[in-house]
């Protein structure tokens, strides 16, 4: 999508009213309700974006057709929850030692603890979870972390995804942060 387009003609949303997000987006109609189709700058995979996220300029890195890597960041204002996802998407043959992709994912998740393996016809998933409790503030919290690391089938393709969440506690009560990025789903397809 075209970064210049006038953002009085696109939808009112963060995804389409940040230019450098703008960028990225296949078309300004919902894949579903709430989601745009995304396209890595590397053309190496697809996925549903929120549309109340944008992706931090700051922290973006591309190398080639290789290697890309993102922070995407939002709030889902209803729901009291504040969220990041980490994306790195590589292109080469180090994808397929799988027990170092998952050493790595699991040190940046901050996670000990077995992946949950879902093999599909195109990619293979491994998915895994954990939450923290934590208090900023005398306020207490809950982390919610759903990471994978999907690796193409036919290709040296992976994509490492970290979705975290925050969700406030309410009288006791934490928010849930629902099933988003549950095996996977996020991701519509790698090429």
């Amino acid at each position: 999508m075209d970064s210049k387009a006038q953002p009085e003609k696109l939808p009112d949303t963060v995804a389409f009213q940040d230019e450098f997000t703008r960028e990225f987006m296949v078309s300004p109609k919902e894949v579903k309700e709430g989601h745009y189709l995304f396209k890595s700058k590397t053309g190496g995979f697809t996925m549903w974006f929120p549309k109340d996220a944008k992706i931090n300029r700051g922290l973006y890195e591309k190398h080639d057709k290789y290697y890309e890597s993102s922070v995407i960041a939002g709030v889902r204002e209803q729901e009291n929850i504040i969220y990041d996802i980490d994306m790195v998407y590589e292109n080469r043959l180090r994808t397929e030692d799988i027990e170092s992709d998952l050493f790595l994912l699991s040190a940046d998740a901050d996670y000990n603890g077995e992946y949950t393996k879902i093999e599909a016809d195109r990619s293979t998933i491994y998915f895994a979870k954990n939450e923290q409790h934590i208090s900023v503030d005398n306020k207490k919290d809950i982390v919610y972390k759903f990471f994978a690391y999907i690796k193409s089938n036919h290709s040296h393709q992976g994509v490492q995804f970290i979705y975290g969440s925050v969700a406030r506690m309410l009288t006791g009560m934490p928010y849930q942060c629902g099933q988003r990025g549950r095996k996977g789903k996020n991701v519509d397809e790698i090429h």
